[in-house]
């Protein structure tokens, strides 16, 4: 019998990109069984886009609802599906042709309670390729314990992942998948996906890892759905935290060290949207990028969000900063990191909290000639 995939699409305001998700998900090699659209109470033309789509092909199905925000319009998606497999797509992104056709036939021939693949960071003239940081195959239950759970969230590095937290490059089996989602507390506005793929992750017994990049994750500089800046809201995080603690909690086994994975995790989360829960300097220990003296010039390289906070940080604590450097260098006193010579400075402080970004700038720095001892990166080895 052939297995059916349902794909969710939770829609607020997305008249400008809705058609091109849903021509993707519609033009697949592999017909889907069916499209839950999910309007998430719109008010500019994305419901009529649908009506539209809904007349034309019988397997796109509506519902409205009053805005709640991805996680309630993915509970109400899921609710709705009724394929055997389950799939999300974001309204402002898009999937490669070959998708659905590959993944589900992976799931089928397996058996697999979730398939992921890699993500393409779609910048409208570049593409980006991420692949998941795990070797393509097929992980059963002791293969998943070791060299999937114990590495979730790398404990020797911040921040890295084996396995991305986002819904939309899986597809995961409908019945496991709904009551998982339906514990999300809707008011969790940020973290929405960390708070149930890694729930199912640790209920599966089998993961199938394609190895391949079909998943068009859009970044756009404005108007993106996902860029839009969400409140900072902390009772909202922790809400994820307190639910994510307990299933970390839960799941945890000798050796797979999830307790510390999920420090990790949280302080990741805290130190992009409240960097003052996380940030302390004590005994000359900048927690947690390591040892770092009150009368040191600092030079900062990163002037993305989590940068502008840092350096406004350290200010405020009466370092000095002698220098900002970054590729982008889009601030008016953010200069390139090859006249970083001509700054008089004693440390540099990374202010990038990814994992394959830091390694490269340290490499970079090292290059020109600064010792390693005087380069400071968030330190996983801190955190705990």
């Amino acid at each position: 019998m052939e297995e059916k995939l349902s794909v969710v699409i939770p829609v607020y305001n997305s008249e400008l990109y809705i058609r091109r998700a849903l021509d993707s998900v519609l033009g697949q090699t592999c017909p889907v069984h069916e499209v839950v659209c999910v309007d998430d109470g719109s008010t500019d033309g994305s419901l009529e886009i649908l009506k539209e789509y809904a007349k034309r092909d019988k397997r796109v199905k509506i519902i409205q609802k009053e805005n709640g925000g991805s996680t309630s319009a993915r509970k109400a998606g899921a609710a709705h599906a009724t394929g055997a497999y389950l799939a999300f797509v974001d309204s402002d992104d898009f999937v490669e042709p070959l998708m659905y056709e590959e993944m589900l036939a992976l799931a089928v021939r397996c058996d697999a309670d979730l398939v992921t693949s890699g993500l393409i960071r779609d910048y409208g003239n570049s593409c980006t390729e991420n692949n998941e940081e795990i070797a393509k195959g097929i992980y059963t239950e002791h293969r998943i314990k070791t060299e999937i759970l114990s590495s979730l969230i790398n404990t020797s590095s911040f921040y890295k992942t084996c396995i991305s937290p986002s819904l939309c490059n899986k597809i995961f089996k409908t019945a496991q998948f709904v009551p998982l989602q339906e514990e999300v507390d809707d008011r969790i506005i940020v973290g929405d996906d960390d708070a149930v793929i890694y729930p199912y992750l640790f209920q599966s017994k089998t993961i199938a890892v394609s190895g391949k990049n079909y998943y068009h994750y859009c970044i756009r500089e404005h108007g993106s759905n996902m860029s839009l800046k969400k409140e900072d809201d902390y009772e909202s995080y922790l809400l994820l935290f307190e639910h994510l603690e307990k299933e970390f909690s839960a799941s945890d086994l000798p050796g797979l060290c999830l307790k510390k994975q999920f420090q990790l995790l949280k302080t990741y989360f805290l130190m992009l949207r409240f960097p003052s829960q996380v940030l302390s300097y004590h005994e000359e220990v900048l927690y947690p990028f390591g040892n770092i003296k009150k009368t040191d010039k600092i030079l900062l390289y990163g002037a993305g969000k989590f940068g502008v906070v840092m350096k406004s940080y350290l200010e405020i604590q009466g370092f000095t900063i002698a220098g900002w450097a970054d590729k982008s260098a889009n601030r008016q006193e953010v200069i390139r990191p090859d006249e970083i010579h001509n700054i008089d400075f004693d440390v540099v402080i990374i202010t990038v909290l990814i994992a394959d970004a830091v390694h490269h700038i340290r490499e970079d720095l090292q290059k020109t000639g600064i010792p390693e001892e005087k380069i400071l990166y968030a330190d996983a080895r801190m955190i705990g």
